[in-house]
């Protein structure tokens, strides 16, 4: 399988570590799932989190504008619950600290994607290292593929995916910034001439 896992790093860990002890009794389950996390790491996807604006999607190479907010983690309970444990962190890379709870079609999609085995015949040996990636203001989350060369990395938009992107369908960053390119430019003017 061409996807690698990542290291996060341990203030992102030290966060989830911190959250356990301050949670109340009634989140028992989901603090059961993070002291997985601890244990193991490794078996739980981590992967950083990516969010790129309106303006950023606009202009040419707008995805070397997105930022890294934080890492999130994969978890599952019983046999079909899939679950994603975020903490963000801020924009300097510090203050790591628990900031959501996911489940739903997103999740599942990110597990359908890190689990397909076609992928390998897409990248040939290059090694894809998870991401996600959230442009909130056009609805797109997609899983990002990054690589050490651009050139291959790969941006599978989960669906309910917006107009133009077809969902599951893996893209090029080239391609994927080129079918958002124009609808970024139109949502911005709209939102110029309400003001």
């Amino acid at each position: 399988m061409p996807i690698k896992h990542q290291q996060p790093p341990e203030k992102s860990l030290e966060a989830l570590r911190e959250a356990t002890k301050k949670m109340p009794k009634v989140y028992a389950e989901v603090a059961g799932m993070i002291r997985d996390i601890l244990a193991q790491p490794d078996q739980h996807w981590p992967h950083p989190v990516y969010v790129a604006g309106l303006r950023d999607m606009a202009s040419a190479n707008g995805l070397r504008k997105a930022q890294m907010i934080g890492w999130r983690y994969l978890a599952r309970v019983g046999s079909d619950r899939n679950y994603a444990i975020e903490v963000q962190h801020d924009d300097d890379g510090t203050d790591h600290r628990l900031a959501e709870l996911d489940k739903g079609p997103y999740i599942d999609g990110m597990y359908r994607v890190l689990g397909d085995k076609n992928l390998a015949r897409k990248v040939g040996a290059t090694a894809l290292r998870p991401a996600v990636l959230r442009i909130n203001a056009l609805k797109v989350f997609a899983v990002w593929l990054r690589a050490d060369d651009p050139e291959k990395e790969l941006i599978i938009p989960i669906p309910p995916a917006p107009p133009p992107l077809k969902p599951w369908q893996a893209y090029t960053v080239k391609e994927f910034q080129d079918e958002l390119r124009d609808e970024a430019k139109e949502d911005l003017a709209h939102d110029s001439s309400d003001a």
